[in-house]
């Protein structure tokens, strides 16, 4: 889905998300080593791990991915990543 997007749109993206994800009290954590990206509850603080070495295009789509699976009623988001967001949820 991100596949045909410049890489200085998924940077953009990318950094978009982050936003958000820290406005919903979420900490994204960019990690080295050889793992997959996830979402964990530690000590009741929501984190999202990303792998550094994941492209930034697989990054973004996780972001979406956790995104769909999130409550977003009422929460103010971008319009182009709302879009995206959207987009990502019908294409399951």
């Amino acid at each position: 889905m991100t596949k045909r997007l410049s890489d200085k749109r998924l940077q953009e993206i990318r950094t978009e998300c982050e936003r958000l994800f820290e406005r919903l009290g979420y900490t994204v954590i960019y990690g080295l080593g050889n793992f997959k990206d996830g979402v964990c509850l530690v000590q009741n603080e929501r984190k999202l791990v990303v792998n550094q070495y994941t492209p930034v295009e697989i990054q973004v789509d996780f972001f979406l991915k956790v995104l769909r699976s999130l409550n977003l009623k009422g929460v103010y988001i971008l319009p182009a990543l709302r879009e995206l967001v959207e987009q990502n949820s019908n294409s399951d």
